[in-house]
């Protein structure tokens, strides 16, 4: 497992992410994801110097987008820009209102999902929805529609643990079951996972240990089914009231303690 961090949050104008980078590496980080927009404002220097960063210090970077806006233009900008830097893309779901109440648009999902496994092919980018599909029920339910992407073993999920814990305070189907239990049930390859924190009953992105998830017993429950991927940190000062600036150690203390939860 690498750790990493979610540099949007942090990452305030007129700094720059190839300046931005080695503060992070010194804070322990091993990892960066991005949104595509902060790679593809890049100038060629810019680029060029933070591509030569990534590689002196072995840095995988991961992509997160929406689903419903990520195009094969935004795809083939980022592999001519990152190349085999280029680990993971991951994706906010698509939900649309349905008799039933909001439900996956796992169909439009997929389309997104096999343009990234065809453009991807060469440079071998792992690909997933933020979770999705989160059980076997969820895969009955959906699995007609991904059956496209079943057979390849770059289709997976990014799990969130701090949504996992907004499930289990507000769903008695998830929160009858320990944090260790949801996630052995997950029924595809984590690929990323995101870390952070909240109350329980608001998605405020905090520093870990500061709200109600029992974080260490996430950590289990990710060591029992062997994940191997990137832990990102997601912690994000202006979810919970606060500047960046102010607040920038947070990053680093959630990072310690996660790997404390998780042994290393």
């Amino acid at each position: 497992m690498k750790c990493g961090v979610a540099v949007w949050n942090w990452l305030v104008p007129p700094r720059t992410l190839t300046e931005f980078v080695p503060e992070l590496l010194a804070e322990g980080f091993e990892a960066i994801s991005v949104q595509p927009r902060q790679i593809l404002s890049l100038d060629e220097r810019e680029l060029a110097d933070l591509n030569a960063l990534l590689d002196e210090h072995q840095v995988p970077v991961t992509v997160h987008a929406a689903a419903g806006a990520f195009t094969e233009e935004l795809m083939e900008g980022l592999l001519e820009r990152l190349g085999a830097r280029f680990h993971a893309v991951t994706f906010d779901g698509i939900r649309n209102w349905a008799p039933v109440g909001m439900r996956w648009n796992a169909g439009r999902m997929v389309e997104t999902l096999l343009m990234v496994e065809r453009l991807g092919a060469e440079v071998g980018v792992r690909y997933g929805i933020e979770d999705f599909p989160i059980d076997a029920v969820a895969m009955e339910e959906f699995g007609e529609d991904l059956q496209p992407v079943l057979g390849s073993e770059r289709w997976g999920m990014l799990l969130d643990i701090g949504h996992l814990n907004l499930r289990r305070h507000d769903a008695e189907y998830f929160g009858r079951i320990s944090v260790e239990e949801n996630i052995e049930r997950l029924p595809t390859t984590v690929h990323e996972v995101h870390v952070h924190d909240n109350p329980g009953d608001r998605d405020m992105h905090m520093p870990l240990g500061t709200g109600t998830l029992d974080f260490r017993a996430a950590a289990a429950g990710l060591r029992a089914i062997g994940f191997d991927g990137i832990s990102t940190i997601e912690v994000c000062p202006s979810l919970h009231g606060r500047q960046p600036e102010d607040v920038w150690q947070t990053r680093a203390e959630s990072l310690n303690l996660w790997r404390e939860a998780w042994g290393s």
